[in-house]
């Protein structure tokens, strides 16, 4: 056994499809896949705002820690500049002052970063930290 579960599988695929299906079976949403990622991380990373929303309504939780830095995927979505799916996230719960646990970097950190006004601006409106 190599630890390698069948969500872990199909999400190296990418079978959203497959996933989907293993999610409606009772697979863990929230489990960290490889590189300690979860699924809603990897779909932050990559911009899949479709399938986003399909793990929020099936409650996969946007405060979950991912990756070796202990990012969320709001961390996530503020370095990649996606601006609605930040404010998803938001929307449905993601904190806004969390911070990582590599550099204690919160989301905010990362849209100055990447010089993102508007998703900079969203943030402190929301009552991120300053």
């Amino acid at each position: 056994d190599n630890g390698e579960s069948p969500l872990f599988l199909a999400s190296k695929s990418g079978n959203e499809d497959f996933i989907k299906y293993l999610i409606e079976y009772g697979a863990d949403i929230n489990q960290k896949l490889f590189n300690k990622e979860t699924l809603l991380y990897i779909a932050c990373k990559n911009g899949n705002e479709d399938f986003i929303k399909y793990l929020i309504e099936h409650n996969a939780d946007p405060n979950k820690k991912s990756s070796w830095f202990g990012e969320t995927p709001l961390h996530k979505a503020c370095e990649n500049g996606d601006e609605q799916i930040v404010k998803y996230l938001v929307e449905h719960g993601a904190d806004l002052n969390i911070k990582d646990n590599w550099f204690e970097e919160t989301p905010l950190f990362k849209a100055c970063e990447n010089e993102n006004e508007n998703i900079i601006t969203y943030l402190i409106e929301k009552g991120a930290n300053i």
